[in-house]
């Protein structure tokens, strides 16, 4: 992931959260709805008819009718094992987020990590559109931006006008 991309799905809205899990759901669906060509040109290439000569031919769908009560309930115990697994987490840790949040960063530790000048910082944090170069050897330097010369001075003009 890169470093400089901010991921907080916490700051996300619930609504925002669900959407975005639908399209992943949707397109996951799409995804597998893709394949189902080449599986059926696979089959046919391996010549399976084995299945229909063994259900319809020899009477395997009887096997099969008995072997389903099975099936089914397998298929519940394991259903019902997970839910019961799920719903004792979801009450378990309901309302608990053990993770700890970062704590703010400092001043100090900007200017450590920067290489930069305090008044370079300030002017960085203080600008409503700050400009950084990182050059070839790392360095970091701030530009100004023209909005930050044209306010600049404005302010000048203005106080100017004061004095006179």
């Amino acid at each position: 992931m890169n470093k400089f991309i901010i991921d907080t799905p916490k700051l996300q809205t619930l609504r925002l959260k669900y959407s975005s899990a639908l399209l992943t759901l949707i397109f996951w669906v799409i995804w597998f709805y893709l394949w189902v060509p080449l599986i059926t040109v696979a089959g046919w290439w391996f010549q399976i008819r084995f299945f229909q000569k063994e259900l319809v031919m020899a009477d395997g769908f009887d096997a099969f009718i008995q072997a389903l009560p099975t099936f089914i309930a397998i298929t519940l115990a394991l259903t019902g094992t997970l839910a019961l697994w799920a719903f004792y987490n979801f009450s378990r840790f309901k309302g608990i987020d053990r993770r700890k949040p970062l704590p703010p960063v400092q001043k100090n530790d900007f200017l450590q990590l920067l290489n930069i000048s305090e008044i370079a910082l300030d002017a960085a944090q203080s600008n409503k559109i700050s400009t950084i170069v990182i050059s070839e050897k790392g360095e970091i330097t701030l530009r100004e931006t023209k909005l930050d010369n044209i306010y600049s001075s404005l302010e000048t003009a203005s106080e100017g006008d004061r004095l006179t």
